[in-house]
């Protein structure tokens, strides 16, 4: 079951650099496919990647190869939403007005507000990283990236 995944990797990422478009494009598309991931599209991803990266004229086929191998990261980015928006918009013992407790309603909306905060502040951040990794490898390393990956040995 593992090759199965491997394989299926190994293929994406050579389609991924066998893109005959320039760097910024490919780069665009990829990281717009990944930044979906931080925001719940409720199985509408792989989708929502490759519209976005047509949005923003990035490669479409980029945007769909990172929608679709990245799915599996969606778990860890939604609660990486809410530990960096708990870091900068922290819950601890709010009290209203009139001096009670908050709970019920207002600790939904605290989270609600929590998860928004934290996912903005990681889709500009990770925006930036993605984009300037994958443009440095699209454009300075993509034929020995693609030659070592041709040369992986998965078995079937």
């Amino acid at each position: 079951m593992i090759n199965k995944y491997l394989r299926r990797i190994k293929f994406l990422l050579i389609r991924l650099l066998r893109i005959k478009e320039n760097a910024h494009n490919v780069s665009i598309g990829f990281t717009m496919g990944f930044l979906i991931h931080f925001i719940p599209s409720f199985g509408m991803g792989p989708i929502l990647s490759t519209v976005s990266a047509k949005m923003f004229k990035g490669n479409a086929v980029a945007g769909f190869i990172s929608g679709v191998a990245l799915i599996w990261l969606f778990p860890f980015l939604f609660y990486l939403n809410v530990v960096v928006g708990e870091t900068v918009y922290p819950s601890g013992n709010y009290h209203s007005p009139i001096g009670m407790t908050i709970h019920g309603m207002d600790a939904g909306m605290h989270l609600g507000a929590v998860f928004f905060i934290g996912m903005i502040i990681n889709i500009i951040l990770f925006g930036l990283i993605v984009y300037y990794v994958v443009y440095t490898v699209m454009r300075k390393y993509r034929l020995s990236f693609l030659n070592i990956v041709k040369k992986w040995d998965i078995k079937k």
